[in-house]
């Protein structure tokens, strides 16, 4: 295997990894409207969404901006595609994960690597920081924030998913109903759904001289954006350092 498709899969692999610990954080907390609905209906769809969207209104009241650059960056990296038609809904993970390391990263050595370095040896413990924030909401238009269990729900509502050694049937005709609210993509391996708006962050990596964004730009898609530090200032690079496609 050359080293660029070892780069690229290990890129897709934190990316997928910083994912599923946003939807698996603090899973059941404050969704208490969930016991509501043990299975979802096509009766009870909509006052569903309207129980999911008053739950998603509380965190994004109490989504706090702290860091005027992580701000700037989620709000640059994240505007969803809204040419033509769209639904109800921005939808934006529970969480979002950054990692901050007290260091300078060798930016030539990275580039070749496709990213931000996958292993950085000899780092001390006091030079790694892990957090999980409340990503800002949208400035305008209405937000729903995904969790892990609102996802099972979402998702077995619209079928497709694994059962053993096979694949449960897909309910199309409820999947063109979720569509009026969310984005609605099948996953493409199978057996999963992906519910949340495009471009979507699935980490940011923060050292002293580099801030990489792992983005997935659609359901198939991800690039990585580097903003570098020039002059005390971190700057937008024009072109993503890599991408990646399943």
């Amino acid at each position: 295997m050359n080293d660029s498709l070892f780069a690229r899969r290990e890129m897709m692999k934190r990316a997928l990894c910083a994912f599923l610990l946003v939807m698996v954080a603090f899973v059941g907390y404050g969704q208490a409207f969930l016991s509501n609905y043990p299975k979802l209906t096509r009766q009870n769809l909509d006052r569903f969404f309207v129980d999911w969207e008053a739950y998603s209104d509380s965190i994004a009241s109490r989504a706090t901006k702290n860091d005027s650059l992580m701000d700037r960056i989620q709000c640059l990296e994240t505007v969803p595609e809204t040419q033509g038609w769209a639904p109800r809904y921005v939808v934006l993970p529970r969480y979002l994960i950054i990692e901050r390391y007290d260091l300078d990263v060798d930016l030539e050595k990275a580039r070749q690597a496709l990213g931000f370095p996958s292993f950085i040896p000899d780092l001390e413990e006091n030079q790694y920081v892990v957090e999980r924030i409340t990503p800002l909401p949208p400035r305008s238009g209405r937000v729903l924030y995904l969790t892990a269990d609102i996802n099972k729900v979402l998702s077995a509502f619209a079928g497709g998913l694994e059962d053993g050694d096979r694949l449960t049937r897909i309910k199309r005709g409820n999947v063109r109903r979720l569509q009026k609210y969310l984005p609605v993509q099948y996953g493409h391996w199978g057996g999963y759904w992906w519910f949340t708006s495009f471009p979507l962050i699935t980490g940011i990596c923060r050292a002293n001289n580099l801030i990489a964004v792992m983005r997935r730009t659609s359901w198939c898609t991800g690039d990585e954006i580097w903003y570098v530090k020039e002059n005390d200032e971190f700057v937008r690079q024009p072109e993503p350092v890599s991408f990646w496609m399943e």
